[in-house]
């Protein structure tokens, strides 16, 4: 029996990865077949497991149960390194005409009960759009083996090394690929191994005859024809490929440095985070005043900063297909907690805001207004908890936390103690911005808990007091 290992899912249903995991592709409706038994988790083997989402990454093949999403139900995934080889399943004549893709998998991956993991074939059968891509960079992924610390550091040292000398011991100068090397300083090929072998012996009398001859050659003459024009063309097509080649090495290096800073900050936020619902937190706050509110602040801006670092594995088209708005939402999902929790933002932030800093997030790769849009108001579809998207009476649209609902907000403005208070008061008190608070102190009044006055300059709320006068019954006497 095949066993595969369980995956660990977001608050929102996507699959947590490792930090130097990243997502390559994803493909619905895909199948897991088992072929000659059962296989899949330890504890619900099956024969298949069908109509789940297929998670590629560098470093594993994950199957998502779509239907118990975002609980983790039937999820389970399978290491790249236990993949031994893989070939599409040919079609019949008169079969079933959808296409699947068959691996043989090696055993001693089915985390407890490996006495009955066995080495098997199992085939991934998709029933929706191709899948010639996937299988694709599937291919790729177990030919690069970025799972492999050795291996990845071997790969980056090719790549990504250094441009001037990679691989090189005795001296000799490289140049980036598609780039050729220039001609030595003589015309003929005598001292070309001398030139490029680190052991220059100088130029020859020819050598020296023919640059001075050069030199008296006149410009005009030395270009014209048609052999100068296809020279001149050369020469620029050189010094270009040279240009690009040194632009993509150290774009390359930037993107890797980028990397390695997101998922360091992601560590240290999670580091951050845990440090700040321990008991030394408690214990510090015993101590004066000055320093517990110094040690806060510090620690909430050391928060915002880590948290506005960026996203490591952003979710793009390319990758998730017709996937794409309901995996950026559940991205944004995964993503606003963090924001919404900071101090500034009270829990609830405007959707122009939501759009600004997430792209801010994913760096390079933007998202439009429509996208996150699109994404926000997908999440009771997708059955996601921790955010809501409301939109107001006005119009406005605002993302904030489930535990945030009116109860709150209108005891938090009902416990006010001034006689009155705008919609920048409000923000004060709520800890939300302005307009979200005007939104608020309105929603408010048709609960009877505030009542307004639009007075020229600003319109004024106050704490309603009507239902607490007594009815007084007034007599009129008769003419």
């Amino acid at each position: 029996m095949l066993l595969l290992e369980g995956v660990a899912l977001t608050d929102s249903g996507r699959p947590v990865l490792a930090p130097e995991e990243l997502e390559l592709r994803i493909l619905e409706k895909c199948d897991f077949e088992f072929c000659g038994g059962k296989g899949g988790l330890v504890e619900m083997p099956g024969d298949k497991y069908t109509a789940g989402i297929a998670f590629l990454t560098t470093h594993r093949l994950i199957w998502l149960d779509q239907v118990t999403l975002p609980a983790p139900g039937r999820s389970c995934s399978l290491h790249l390194s236990r993949i031994q080889g893989s070939h599409p399943v040919p079609l019949k004549m008169f079969g079933s005409r959808t296409r699947r893709l068959r691996l043989n998998c090696a055993a001693n991956g089915g985390g407890g009960g490996q006495e009955n993991d066995r080495p098997g074939d199992l085939k991934l059968a998709f029933r929706g759009e191709s899948p010639t891509e996937f299988s694709k960079c599937l291919e790729d992924a177990v030919l690069r083996k970025q799972w492999n610390e050795l291996g990845r550091t071997r790969q980056e040292g090719r790549e990504g090394g250094n441009p001037s000398f990679p691989n090189n011991t005795r001296g000799t100068p490289s140049f980036p690929r598609g780039v050729n090397p220039p001609p030595p300083p003589s015309g003929n090929t005598t001292n070309t191994h001398a030139y490029y072998g680190g052991t220059n012996l100088g130029p020859s009398s020819d050598q020296t005859k023919t640059a001075s001859a050069k030199k008296e050659t006149p410009a005009n003459f030395r270009r014209a024809g048609v052999g100068g024009a296809l020279a001149r063309q050369q020469s620029v097509t050189t010094r270009n490929a040279e240009t690009l080649g040194s632009a993509f090495f150290d774009m390359d290096a930037l993107m890797q440095s980028a990397k390695e800073l997101v998922r360091l900050a992601e560590r240290f936020a999670a580091a951050t985070r845990d440090e700040g619902g321990g008991d030394g937190d408690r214990k510090d706050e015993r101590k004066t005043a000055s320093s517990s509110s110094d040690t806060s602040q510090n620690r909430h801006e050391v928060r915002e900063m880590l948290i506005q670092m960026g996203i490591a594995s952003p979710v793009t088209k390319e990758t998730s297909g017709a996937l794409y708005h309901k995996q950026l939402s559940r991205q944004l999902a995964d993503w606003l907690p963090a924001m919404l929790r900071l101090e500034k933002h009270g829990g609830v932030m405007t959707l122009p805001d939501v759009y600004c800093l997430f792209n801010r997030a994913r760096g390079s790769e933007m998202v439009s207004p429509e996208d996150v849009l699109k994404a926000a108001t997908l999440w009771g579809e997708l059955k996601i908890t921790q955010v809501r998207f409301r939109a107001f009476a006005s119009g406005v649209r605002v993302a904030h936390l489930a535990n945030r609902g009116d109860d709150e907000v209108c005891a938090a403005l009902a416990s006010h103690d001034g006689e009155k208070m705008d919609s920048f008061v409000a923000s004060h008190v709520l800890g939300v911005t302005p307009a979200v608070a005007g939104e608020y102190l309105a929603m408010a009044e048709t609960y009877g808990i505030v009542a307004r006055d639009e007075a020229p300059e600003t319109t004024w709320w106050y704490p309603n007091r009507f239902p607490g006068f007594k009815e007084v019954d007034v007599g009129f006497a008769g003419v």
